[in-house]
């Protein structure tokens, strides 16, 4: 699994100061309030916020007094004639006259449908694409490898009102790297915004959220859930075996970084075992962050939370940001080697 305490972990830092084993960060969080709810705010008055970790917006007070939700816009800054990636029901939703592949459908890859939709134009080469939406390109993505357009992005922190992916929790920037074609960079880098559902919930009756494809299939993906034991990958619903010791890994899944929906909870849950911790891909002091590919970990608040348990998992603390954000204290990870 990538390092663990790349980007915002503490360098051999306990809890309390004191060396044991470093916290597990995965990414930088945002630092930004939630809006308040309190119902003691003036109608009309505004205030900073953060939606998830996906991005920064501001939060309106209603005529109630409370604060709505926070609203960091979903339209990219440069408009264009039909917004590739938007989220759908129906054509009718999408602008310009694109199409929408619908969640309820097997529009995307002739496999399944992207969670919330993503409306998209049929296309034979990229210029078809940017004539509707300079951010984005024709890559066969439909059944039978028919073309059609998808939506690109950068990985790494997003400026002010970029919309990266158009903030949707349900889209992971796939970078070049994560994509495996390409070595992580400090610098910014090109990728595109794929469907990845994070739960049951978020597709449309008689569909499952698949583990493994991302999207809105009839099965799931057959295997282990995150914190399994596994020697090989198809063992893992994931289809990801990582942490290998003398032959035996973890179950492990992708995710959407920043996002509380994914690994199977949806956003609003009161028992979540499994979050999004750490970036697929980072190197050193640097990693991708929100709205780029991560990887589940299973949660716990005691080592007798990790399924692992016994064979060598204990319950590492995350940073106070984190275990704030995802409602857990720490993750299982191997124990650390003694000294």
């Amino acid at each position: 699994m990538p390092d663990a305490g790349a980007a915002g972990a503490g360098e051999g830092d306990g809890v309390d100061g004191s060396e044991r084993p470093p916290l597990l960060g995965g990414f930088d969080l945002r630092d930004a309030g939630a809006p308040n709810t309190q119902g003691d705010c003036t109608p009309g008055e505004t205030r900073e916020c953060v939606f998830e970790q996906l991005c920064s917006g501001v939060a309106t007070c209603s005529a109630d007094g409370q604060f709505g939700a926070c609203s960091c816009g979903s339209t990219p800054l440069d408009g264009s004639g039909g917004i590739v990636g938007a989220a759908c029901r129906s054509n009718a939703d999408c602008s310009g006259g694109a199409t929408c592949l619908t969640a309820a459908g097997n529009g995307w890859l002739g496999a399944g449908g992207p969670a919330g939709g993503y409306c998209t134009f049929s296309c034979v080469d990229t210029p078809d694409c940017a004539m509707h939406d300079p951010w984005s390109r024709c890559v066969p993505l439909g059944p039978d490898d028919s073309q059609y357009c998808i939506r690109t992005c950068l990985s790494q922190g997003a400026a002010p009102g970029e919309a990266k992916c158009l903030n949707r929790p349900d889209l992971a920037c796939v970078s070049v790297a994560a994509a495996g074609v390409a070595l992580i960079a400090a610098e910014r880098q090109p990728g595109d915004c794929f469907p990845l559902c994070g739960s049951d919930e978020e597709c449309p009756l008689g569909k499952v959220c698949h583990r493994q494809g991302g999207i809105c299939t009839d099965l799931p993906s057959p295997g282990a859930p995150v914190g399994s034991s596994c020697t090989l990958t198809s063992d893992c619903d994931g289809k990801m075996c990582e942490d290998r010791s003398d032959g035996v890994g973890v179950c492990t899944a992708q995710c959407v970084l920043g996002a509380l929906s994914g690994c199977g909870y949806g956003a609003v849950s009161s028992a979540r075992e499994v979050g999004c911790v750490t970036p697929l891909v980072s190197s050193g002091r640097f990693s991708e962050g929100p709205g780029d590919l991560g990887l589940c970990q299973e949660l716990c608040d005691v080592d007798a939370d990790c399924l692992r348990n016994a064979t060598g998992f204990a319950c590492r603390p995350l940073n106070e940001a984190l275990a704030t954000f995802l409602g857990r204290s720490g993750a299982c990870a191997p124990r650390p080697a003694a000294n």
